[in-house]
């Protein structure tokens, strides 16, 4: 009975987005994933990004790579002026009006300006479409070109053989970011293992620039403390765990 109940209810969300997105949004609608990581980027990041990641100046930007019915509600979740791109052109729905881009991760400055951003965030791209090493290296390029001076990229990915068949590594020490320890709790490091079957990673990096030069910011080399772990709640009953793309 209870299942009935809730994919009646999931039936009657989708109908008033599909009605209104607008109407939704202002209903609180959203078909947010409960999984480990999502709480983690939409609690911890996003309140981390809110608080530093414009320099304490009113009106920043950030630009998240890749929407969904998952994450359509990010705009209400951030202070941050949200922009989004995504390759497919009938997920255009799930972007912001106005706000949203059809187009692809790997030629951002083709159409954003440079550094109009303080912060990226590309989750879950890593192994769902970015799958070489030579389009990562791309990815983390076109990302240091949209990005002000002292902004910060949040690069999200599941630290599976079969999702990062490449070395990462070793195309984040050829990037031209710094490693970033965040002021999360209990993040110690650039690098921070959500723990989940996924394995899913977050990596902190910053454009060297202005802002950020105050005390915990000082840029320094990625060392084993960089992959620090957390250990988060597990999802309730029924919640859904796939990390998958963004």
């Amino acid at each position: 009975m209870k299942r009935l109940r809730d994919r009646l209810a999931y039936g009657c969300k989708r109908l008033l987005f599909r009605l209104s997105p607008a109407l939704a949004a202002r209903c609180g609608i959203d078909f947010r994933l409960r999984a480990p990581s999502r709480l983690f980027l939409e609690r911890e990041i996003f309140g981390y990004l809110d608080a530093v990641a414009a320099g304490g100046k009113p009106g920043g930007r950030c630009l998240f790579i890749g929407v969904d019915k998952h994450n359509w509600h990010y705009p209400r979740l951030l202070r941050l002026e949200l922009h989004t791109i995504d390759l497919k052109p009938e997920n255009a729905v799930y972007g912001p009006p106005g706000r949203h881009v059809v187009g692809s991760a790997l030629e951002l400055a083709r159409h954003y300006p440079a550094e109009s951003f303080d912060a990226v965030v590309a989750n879950g791209l890593i192994g769902f479409g970015v799958d070489t090493e030579a389009d990562f290296e791309r990815l983390v390029a076109q990302c240091h070109a949209v990005l002000a001076p002292g902004g910060l990229l949040v690069l999200g990915y599941n630290d599976k053989s079969e999702r990062t068949p490449f070395r990462l590594q070793r195309g984040l020490g050829r990037s031209p970011f710094e490693p970033h320890a965040p002021a999360i709790a209990g993040v110690r490091g650039a690098r921070h293992r959500v723990q989940d079957r996924y394995r899913h990673e977050y990596v902190f990096l910053r454009k060297p620039g202005a802002w950020g030069t105050g005390a915990g910011m000082a840029p320094r080399a990625f060392t084993a403390r960089d992959t620090a772990a957390r250990r988060l709640p597990a999802p309730g009953p029924g919640a859904r765990t796939r990390a998958g793309p963004r």
